[in-house]
């Protein structure tokens, strides 16, 4: 009896675990990595300085913004606000972080910058192996950030003096000699999401790659927009199934109202400098006064998880 309801041999063999499809940010992300890194190999120059600078506004603006725009709603499931009144005070509270980081770096530049490489190294480095130790994601997002200083050094230097003065360039001379600390430390969050996670260890590879063969700024326009971006981006949507139009609305609303601000800042002040270093100063600048609201929002409800987590527990 038992040997007609077992599968044959031949048949149970063809029974193999499916393989897990690359998330769609890996893809589009390696894909446009290859695409950049072949045409560097064939030598066929970079759009000038200006036009990368003038992209990063754009793609930063209208790639970038819409993964912080979700904000309020993981604040809504973190339990921060529940009434129109909560989301009002959720918005304040949220603004003042936001100018008030725009005022420490207007009052200490230098000091500024070096807090918001920090703060953007453990950011970024939460894209790869999640479930791992603080300090590993940490290395990865440090080894990020400070490849792009190995191999260019003054094309960092300079967007740093543009964003935080003279000694913007002792920073970059600085991440410059950890340099060869950030390549291993990458190599070492590759490895270790190689065995569960191959697509993440494929992205930090060619990451890496890509910040060492690259203009910094076309690098992270490219990270920042193809994957850390889009990751969270479908994250957000993911976990607001069923939100519909009133998702898709708060995402338009949260990015446009800052990218109209821009455009009048632009147009109000834009005769009285480079219109190059003024994007570059908007770009990030904004992005350090909306990384530090948006990670506290994050983190707070990452907690709260946990917290539940352990209660049914």
């Amino acid at each position: 009896m038992t040997d007609q309801t077992a599968p044959p041999r031949s048949e149970a063999a063809r029974v193999t675990p499916r393989r897990r499809r690359a998330p769609a940010e890996t893809v589009v992300f390696s894909s446009l990595a290859l695409v950049i890194l072949a045409v560097v190999g064939l030598g066929i120059p970079m759009p000038s300085p200006t036009v990368q600078i003038v992209l990063l506004g754009i793609l930063a603006g209208v790639l970038g913004l819409p993964h912080g725009a979700l904000d309020p709603l993981i604040a809504r499931r973190a339990g921060l606000w529940r009434t129109p009144l909560g989301f009002a005070g959720f918005n304040a509270v949220y603004i003042l972080v936001v100018v008030g980081v725009v005022l420490l770096w207007l009052v200490a530049p230098v000091l500024s910058l070096v807090a918001f490489l920090l703060v953007s190294a453990l950011h970024f480095g939460s894209d790869w192996n999640a479930d791992r130790s603080v300090g590993l994601r940490f290395l990865a997002g440090f080894g990020l950030l400070t490849v792009p200083a190995l191999s260019h050094p003054d094309q960092v230097s300079a967007i740093y003096v543009v964003l935080s003065g003279d000694g913007g360039a002792v920073v970059a001379s600085v991440q410059e000699w950890l340099g060869p600390i950030a390549v291993a430390g990458l190599m070492i969050a590759a490895l270790v999401a190689l065995r569960h996670r191959p697509s993440e260890s494929v992205e930090i590879v060619l990451a890496t790659v890509l910040g060492l063969a690259t203009e910094p700024l076309v690098f992270f326009v490219l990270y920042f927009c193809a994957l850390h971006s889009f990751r969270h981006l479908k994250g957000g949507f993911q976990e607001e199934r069923g939100g519909g139009r009133q998702t898709a609305l708060l995402v338009v609303v949260y990015t446009v109202v800052p990218l109209l601000a821009v455009a009048v800042f632009l147009v109000a002040f834009g005769p009285g400098g480079v219109l190059s270093e003024q994007i570059l100063q908007l770009v990030f600048i904004g992005l350090a006064g909306l990384t530090v609201p948006h990670m506290m929002v994050v983190t707070y409800e990452i907690r709260q998880r946990r917290a539940a987590g352990a209660v049914l527990l």
